[in-house]
Parts: C-alpha cells; sequence; structure tokens
C-alpha cells in the first residue's frame, strides 16, 4: 500500500522543519498519537497511538534526516511495518511539504488494503491540515 500527499504551509522551511522533526510535536497535529518521545534523538522514537478502537506503541528509526530538506522514519516494531518518506521544499517564503507513505500490510490487513488506504489517506490528509492550521496560527 502506498500513497502521496502534500501540503503547502504559509511558514518558513526551517520552522516547518524543526516543528516536524521534533517528535515531541507529533500529538499536537495527529489525531490518533497519544504521545511520542525521543528514544535516542534524531535516531529513533516512540510513539503511543489510537486506532479504530486499539492502542499500539510503535517503535520508529530515523532513516534520513537532512536539516530543512528531508526525514524519513521507518517502523521497527508496530503491528504494520511501513516507512514515510517527508520532503521540505521551500516555496515563496512557505514550504511545501511532500510525503510518501509504504505499508506493508499481512494477514487479514491484506483482504482490506484498499480500505486501510482510504482510511490512512483521509486521516493523513486531516493532519496535514492540523499541521498547517498549528503552524500559520503562530
Amino acid at each position: 500500500m502506498e500513497f502521496d500527499l502534500e501540503v503547502s504551509i504559509d511558514r518558513p522551511v526551517a520552522e516547518v522543519f524543526a516543528y516536524v522533526t521534533d517528535v515531541r510535536n507529533v500529538p499536537e497535529w495527529q489525531e490518533s498519537a497519544d504521545s511520542a518521545e525521543w528514544i535516542e534523538e534524531g535516531r529513533s522514537f516512540r510513539e503511543r497511538r489510537s486506532f479504530m478502537g486499539r492502542t499500539a506503541e510503535i517503535e520508529l528509526e530515523v532513516t534520513a534526516l537532512e536539516a530543512d530538506r528531508r526525514f524519513d522514519v521507518r517502523a521497527v516494531r508496530a503491528p504494520v511495518k511501513f516507512e514515510i518518506r517527508h520532503s521540505f521544499d521551500g516555496r515563496d517564503g512557505g514550504t511545501l511539504l511532500r510525503v510518501h507513505g509504504e505499508a506493508k500490510l499481512g494477514g487479514a490487513l491484506r483482504f482490506a488494503a484498499g480500505m486501510a488506504k482510504r482510511q490512512a489517506e483521509s486521516q493523513f490528509r486531516k493532519d496535514f491540515q492540523r499541521l498547517k492550521a498549528v503552524l500559520e496560527a503562530t
């Protein structure tokens, strides 16, 4: 399962990058996130999420970190294995944030892949609108 999304944020790239890459901010803009904390800053972090009536603890590894350009993560301990690539581009004083997500669905989830993809994309869109609102309000 793969998806691509983007959002334009009327804030400088450095501000958007700093906010998105500080995982402690995740619960402020991602609805399913209950908590997020660094295990080893810049290298790995842990999230606690609630989704579809279930709670899961997820451990992620930072696979790419390029200041003001790129932030990629990969789930190393999670119910569903996934990777998310974030790219940050400056546009007229603002930022175009692009995200590419890939998840490997196994077992019973494989049969519900279409529904899972639609739900994940919908949630990401809502989260990005919340991210835009939070950053543009500052």
